[in-house]
């Protein structure tokens, strides 16, 4: 589940920045959803550069403080840290139905032509990495 989740974040994090770099008439057309989730994705985005500057603050005054005031500014740091982990986790798992929708309505547009046509419009689903190549044990 774990595993899954950290995929899902990698997604929205990395491949939105490689679809950016793309030349304007490379880009291919977005479905509707498609630009509502690139909007989703941007917001997250700027809350999650709101939120490590917030922690680096506390870090700061964490690393500034003296005596007993270091253990109060360090359980501040801490507190945040579990506050802001669980409300990623927290939007993760909320975010997973509306990622495999989403999905799934590429799949069924391009059921006659084939899913990788399908998918291949959509920014989130781009990626320019070259395909992995499976283990020697997983090779026949």
């Amino acid at each position: 589940m774990k595993r899954m989740i950290v995929g899902f974040a990698l997604v929205l994090l990395c491949v939105p920045a490689l679809f950016a770099q793309m030349p304007d008439a490379q880009k291919p057309a977005m479905m509707p959803d498609c630009a509502a989730m690139m909007q989703d994705h941007e917001a997250m985005q700027k809350h999650m550069a709101e939120m490590d500057s917030k922690l680096q603050g506390l870090v700061d005054d964490m690393n500034k403080a003296k005596g007993s005031a270091k253990i109060d500014k360090t359980a501040a740091v801490i507190n945040e840290l579990v506050a802001q982990r669980s409300m990623m986790a927290k939007q993760m798992m909320d975010m997973q139905p509306k990622m495999m929708e989403h999905m799934m309505e590429h799949m069924k547009s391009g059921a006659m032509k084939g899913m990788a046509d399908s998918m291949s419009t959509c920014p989130m689903m781009k990626s320019e990495k070259a395909p992995v190549p499976p283990a020697a044990e997983h090779q026949r």
